[in-house]
């Protein structure tokens, strides 16, 4: 088989991750390039990563490069080549085009003399003439302009293979898949999941880290959904070669949930967006096997059959406003206090545009990842669960701390109980309402005259005004 070059699109700081994947799939590296990289390999190699990839955006197949210093030289470039090859008898196009130099400073313009190339040279081979569709064509022509050369290529991916079908309603600032992707395989997710691991995330919003963690772990193809691709009307199509690899795709997400399943679940304390990833996870075909509550982070407690090790991955809320970022710091301080209280032994993955907070988590992180989140800078931070990593000494008992001291410890665990039992019913029924905002206490106990509200996972303490006088008898 002919080998054939590759431009392969993903997201900015993906690049070397997208490199590696795609040598999985038989393509060779010829040289990086921002925001995706040049490969060589065989057609079949192309069509995995459209049905394999979790981290690219777009599989370009290069037809060629054309000198394209002025207008006239690009068009003359383009109308010299065999598009007859490329675009079916009487079908269908379209052109992307990006970039621009001295000559070519809009795109539309460029993408039209483009169109001008291809229909010219089609129609002077004595071929019917093609016609252009914005939507839905036939096939998609990807122009990429640099300085003075014009790459020409096939779009095999026909849409952003980022979008895998599943998710078609959102959270607020909602993560893309393939980003989620490279979180995860950052985050050391296959070699912990492969040891027996399990996966949560505190703040699932509609659930993408937890649903690509899950196609990750079970070998489940990304591109396994997908009605559509590219390359279906282009006149170099292989069906039978894309028939088998279907095929295969099949039997490895049969054969994926055959062994050990690892756990996932997701949390969040916004019932609407559980609603919204419940729904991601029965279109991703994995009910029953990812698992989403409406809970904030002040109730998490780990459940009693999850494994001794595993990985939180967890994308907070960035914050902007000057009160967001304070309400942040308090968000951060309880994530680090209840990963460490509930999930020692696990790994905490931090996805954030503000790694300031880091610091808040209480522990230190042994690796920092640069990345961005469509065009914000952001960091994902990397920390191993484990007492020794603790930023501050979490032992009550750790020399130098000073704790508060208990007048009549048997009434303080008499608080606690009734604390612990109040939440466990009236949270339970919040939860199920829907409701964040909830009075937990109202002076139950006549020792401990307090009224404790829970706002959306904060909790506020208020104290009755003592009695002036107190009845001896």
């Amino acid at each position: 088989m002919s080998k054939h070059v590759f431009f392969v699109t993903c997201p900015k700081g993906v690049e070397y991750l997208l490199a590696d994947e795609l040598k999985e799939f038989g393509l060779n590296l010829v040289r990086n390039a921002p925001a995706g990289v040049w490969v060589e390999g065989e057609l079949e190699s192309g069509y995995r990563a459209c049905l394999w990839s979790r981290l690219a955006n777009r599989v370009i197949l290069n037809v060629a490069d054309v000198d394209a210093r002025s207008a006239d030289e690009l068009y003359a470039g383009v109308v010299d080549l065999d598009w007859q090859a490329h675009i079916p008898a009487g079908g269908s196009f379209r052109v992307t085009f990006l970039g621009q130099n001295e000559a070519i400073r809009n795109t539309q313009f460029g993408a039209q003399k483009v169109k001008d190339g291809i229909v010219d040279s089609i129609r002077g081979a004595g071929a019917p003439r093609p016609s252009v569709a914005p939507k839905d064509p036939d096939v998609t022509v990807s122009a990429r302009l640099n300085r003075g050369r014009l790459s020409l290529g096939i779009d095999l991916s026909g849409h952003s293979l980022h979008m895998r079908g599943y998710r078609t309603e959102k959270g607020i600032a909602p993560l893309k898949e393939n980003l989620a992707a490279a979180l995860l395989l950052r985050a050391g997710w296959p070699e912990i999941a492969a040891n027996g691991g399990d996966f949560v995330d505190l703040m699932c919003g509609s659930g993408t880290l937890v649903v690509e963690a899950a196609l990750m772990a079970l070998d489940i193809a990304p591109g396994r959904k997908q009605e559509r691709f590219g390359f279906e009307k282009w006149p170099g199509h292989q069906p039978e070669l894309w028939l088998s690899l279907r095929q295969e795709a099949e039997r490895r997400a049969h054969e994926g949930k055959q062994g050990r399943i690892p756990t996932f679940y997701g949390f969040d304390r916004d019932g609407r967006v559980i609603a919204t990833a419940e729904k991601n996870i029965l279109r991703a075909g994995l009910e029953g096997i990812v698992r989403v509550e409406a809970r904030p982070i002040s109730e998490f407690t780990r459940k009693n059959d999850w494994s001794d090790t595993g990985l939180v991955l967890t994308n907070p809320p960035y914050g902007e406003r000057l009160s967001e970022r304070k309400e942040l710091a308090a968000l951060y301080q309880a994530l680090g206090e209840v990963v460490a209280r509930e999930l020692t032994g696990w790994r905490l993955g931090v996805f954030t545009g503000a790694p300031e907070f880091g610091k808040s988590l209480g522990l230190r992180s042994f690796k920092q990842y640069k990345l961005f989140n469509g065009k914000l800078p952001a960091q994902l931070l990397l920390f191993d669960v484990q007492p020794e990593n603790a930023r501050t000494p979490r032992d009550p008992a750790a020399p130098g701390q000073i704790m508060p001291r208990i007048a009549n410890a048997e009434r303080a665990d008499m608080l606690r109980n009734r604390l612990k039992k109040n939440l466990k019913t009236i949270g339970q029924w919040a939860r199920k309402q829907n409701i964040g905002c909830y009075r937990l206490y109202d002076a139950d106990m006549p020792e401990y005259a307090l009224a404790i509200d829970i706002y959306e996972g904060r909790v506020h303490v208020q104290e009755y005004l003592a009695p002036k006088s107190v009845d001896e008898k």
